[in-house]
């Protein structure tokens, strides 16, 4: 039985708070020195994981139409938060990392995501080769792939090795067909990451490389032989959700995320392999 997105925000916000009692601005420094936007008095990450809640309860919802019982694995998991929302709901659920560029600062958050009953795996998806001993009847690979500058068919042959037979995949990206993207490139500003950030980062740069349209997931999907079921248009973010005061400000903005799904915040898909398709 799917719970509603009020029940599943108790559920995640608890969540969210558990992960940042492991928070230090250590951990932040670190990440920052690969991407500056993320400094710690430039980039909350408290109130992206909150506003977050919206992009995890579509991933919920896409897992919990495979069945109750099913196994999930979180790629690039990361703050665990989505994990350990799923955990506390009952699932069966695994998360990786890339633990090599995480120093010991990030020791006790992995331990204690471990310690709530999720298994961390020292993993990564863009290595050549990349595999697990482990199958799951659901991957959930969420804003990992516009963080990767190169090809992205090892990572999908890799994650493919993950699933089950019949097993699904969700992915999801931002999307920069996005309206306010739009109409900032009009005016003459980029959608892309800004130089300023990128010259400041130390290589290798780990920000958004490359954002998405929904006609490029498709893509990604074909030529990883995979097929798409399912696909979700949502905002997330508080500013860009639709309520009046959105309407009064941008009346345009309004209208475009309301009723042109391709122009809204991130885009998503849910996947099998083309041959286990009956």
């Amino acid at each position: 039985m799917l719970i509603s997105f009020q029940e599943f925000d108790k559920v995640y916000q608890a969540s969210v708070r558990a992960v940042f009692e492991h928070w230090t601005p250590e951990m932040q420094k670190e990440m920052a020195q690969h991407c500056h936007a993320w400094s710690p008095g430039l980039f909350d990450f408290k109130n992206y994981l909150e506003a977050s809640a919206i992009r995890f309860y579509k991933a919920y919802l896409r897992v919990a139409e495979q069945g109750a019982q099913v196994s999930v694995c979180d790629v690039g998991g990361f703050w665990g938060v989505l994990p350990l929302t799923l955990k506390e709901m009952g699932y069966k659920v695994a998360m990786t990392e890339s633990l090599k560029y995480y120093n010991d600062s990030f020791d006790a958050l992995f331990d204690f995501i471990a310690a709530r009953g999720v298994e961390v795996f020292d993993y990564d998806p863009f290595e050549e080769g990349a595999a697990l001993d482990e199958q799951f009847d659901v991957v959930t690979l969420m804003a990992v792939l516009e963080h990767y500058p190169h090809s992205h068919k090892t990572l999908m042959e890799n994650v493919a090795k993950l699933m089950r037979p019949r097993g699904k995949l969700y992915i999801e990206v931002p999307n920069i067909a996005y309206w306010p993207k739009r109409v900032g490139l009009l005016m003459g500003r980029t959608p892309l990451a800004q130089t300023a950030d990128v010259y400041r980062s130390a290589v290798p740069f780990i920000g958004h490389h490359h954002e998405f349209t929904i006609a490029e997931l498709r893509d990604l999907a074909r030529l990883s032989r995979m097929r798409v079921l399912a696909e979700d248009f949502y905002n997330y973010t508080p500013e860009s959700l639709p309520h009046f005061k959105m309407f009064v400000r941008s009346p345009f903005q309004f209208m475009a995320s309301l009723f042109l799904k391709e122009a809204r915040e991130c885009l998503a898909v849910l996947c099998e392999r083309e041959e286990e398709r009956v």
